[in-house]
């Protein structure tokens, strides 16, 4: 039997638990309430695949400008312009804006709904950026914003399924960014249930005290006991402790 073809995620302590790597070419949902620390996990999957395991990448925000996650990034050094300067990086803002009150909400000059900007309009301007830096790594954040696009969640689930198979097909390893409004997460996004893996981000509150762990329910390719483990964000970023790192 051949081995599964990993790739390094950059986040100390997950690769180990995963037996060296996120499986190559598939699409994995991280799932986490607001200040979970979702940004910071996709931004250093990205960062550190471009600046230590020679693999460029795709930055696709839907939500917040790329200019401000960009310039949040450098409170860890992590100088996302600069890549994007050296060709190492595509920053891709697809972010909403409205020109004034209650207007038609747009999307770079096009309106939210449009043959341009519903999944298959998104997945060509993925595979334009993947092709102008040779990505193999990409972050999406989040495309449960494009479900408006849809009248059914029938229709969504469909073109979702095929954009996700897409990625695949253009070799690109991705992480899709997904924001849950609750601390125990009990019903996940449909691009989780659609993709290959799973990464949930708990925050839990008792005492006064924050605790923040991390849950893996599915894993395609890995020999995974689902397991809850401590994570942090230090002044270097994610990390996850281990069990190993707890005895």
């Amino acid at each position: 039997m051949s081995e599964i073809a990993r790739i390094k995620s950059g986040i100390p302590g997950l690769d180990e638990v995963l037996e060296g790597g996120l499986p190559r070419n598939y699409a994995y949902a991280v799932v986490g309430a607001p200040g979970s620390g979702k940004t910071v996990m996709g931004a250093q999957f990205l960062y550190r695949g471009a600046t230590q395991y020679g693999e460029n990448g795709v930055y696709v925000t839907l939500e917040e400008p790329t200019h401000s996650i960009a310039n949040t990034m450098l409170r860890f050094n992590w100088n996302l312009f600069d890549l994007e300067s050296q060709g190492k990086l595509v920053l891709l803002d697809a972010s909403p804006h409205q020109d004034q009150p209650n207007a038609e909400m747009k999307i770079r000059g096009g309106s939210v709904g449009t043959e341009k900007f519903d999944l298959d309009g998104l997945l060509g301007a993925v595979a334009h950026a993947r092709k102008n830096v040779a990505a193999k790594r990409c972050v999406i954040d989040s495309l449960m914003s494009m479900s408006v696009v849809y009248t059914s969640q029938a229709g969504f689930r469909f073109r979702l399924l095929h954009f996700l198979r897409a990625l695949s097909e253009l070799e690109l390893t991705t992480l899709i960014l997904t924001e849950s409004s609750s601390s125990v997460i009990r019903e996940h996004g449909l691009d989780s249930i659609l993709s290959n893996g799973t990464l949930l981000l708990h925050n839990t509150t008792e005492n006064n005290s924050v605790t923040q762990i991390l849950e893996i329910p599915k894993m395609r390719g890995v020999k995974l006991q689902r397991r809850l483990m401590p994570y942090k964000i230090t002044q270097s970023g994610f990390e996850v402790k281990t069990q190993e790192q707890e005895q």
